[in-house]
């Protein structure tokens, strides 16, 4: 619990989506609490000349690509006008997974934040698969959001506790936050039926999270929860507590090691409220960004 987090630099993914708008309005949110600067990042997938012989390809791409980057500039100024923040813009070519985690290494960024489409079924599987290994692959905390987030600031902050290993190392991001946006943090204390035995422990560890939070004059509450799956829990006590922001980590209960458990890819895929996702301190200082690239495909996907 004793990282803090510090937001100088924002990366935005822009697909000029009304979702990637969306999380715009958030990043600027950020903006005025931070003093951050916004960079926009387009990602430009190329046309393949062997699926359309009879184009011009390079020549309808350029123009697209100039499309883009106009329009890119057009958000930049608007933001720069209404908010008072420095913005810039660029556009790479390639997997747009791959290329917004290198952007952000190239840029150090603080906290990239991203639409998320949301998706299930099949669908899940295409749809929220760029946000989901941005996540998978950012050392630094990915916030993303769904278009139905209209609401912005951050009065009410979800907090969800596990029984993994990592699930404390959030707490600092999750208080610095509250901090800077007067939010009150609701310790959601989830107990699944397998880890009922591990009752003491629990209970320590959510004493030592209330005592940090009261060492650093964060408003809380906390409730304890008992189900079998960790998303649905989360994602109820968000909307009990009308929760505008959760804070997880990127690996809740991964028994598979995974660097991101199947409960943090639903959370991420299908709540309506914008998920701030933490990456395990010992997995940033274990790792370096080159070894978590953005084509890593954690279950296949």
């Amino acid at each position: 619990m004793k990282r803090t987090l510090e937001v100088k630099t924002i990366l935005i993914p822009v697909d000029f989506s009304e979702t990637s708008k969306m999380a715009l309005e958030h990043a600027s949110n950020l903006c005025a609490k931070f003093g951050s600067s916004l960079h926009l990042l387009h990602v430009f997938t190329p046309m393949s000349s062997d699926v359309f012989p009879m184009l011009d390809v390079a020549s309808e791409m350029q123009k697209v690509k100039e499309s883009a980057k106009e329009e890119l500039s057009k958000m930049a100024s608007s933001f720069k006008d209404r908010y008072g923040v420095n913005v810039h813009i660029e556009i790479r070519d390639g997997n747009p997974s791959r290329e917004i985690v290198a952007a952000a290494k190239d840029l150090d960024v603080d906290m990239i934040v991203m639409g998320s489409h949301g998706a299930s079924g099949l669908e899940e599987f295409f749809i929220g698969s760029n946000a989901y290994r941005v996540v998978t692959a950012s050392t630094m905390p990915v916030l993303t959001v769904q278009k139905h987030a209209d609401k912005f600031g951050y009065q009410n902050i979800a907090l969800p506790i596990d029984s993994s290993k990592h699930t404390r190392d959030k707490v600092a991001e999750a208080a610095h936050l509250a901090k800077r946006f007067g939010a009150t943090i609701h310790i959601g204390a989830l107990i699944t039926e397998e880890h009922e035995d591990e009752k003491n422990v629990f209970n320590l560890k959510v004493k030592q999270i209330e005592e940090y939070l009261s060492d650093e004059g964060v408003a809380f509450k906390t409730s304890f929860n008992h189900g079998e799956n960790i998303a649905d829990m989360t994602i109820k006590h968000a909307k009990e507590v009308n929760a505008d922001l959760i804070v997880i980590m990127t690996e809740q209960e991964a028994a598979t090691g995974l660097f991101v458990g199947p409960y943090a890819q639903q959370i991420v895929n299908h709540s309506k409220i914008p998920v701030l996702s933490v990456t395990p301190i010992e997995t940033v200082t274990s790792f370096g960004q080159d070894q978590l690239a953005g084509d890593y495909r954690p279950f296949y996907i």
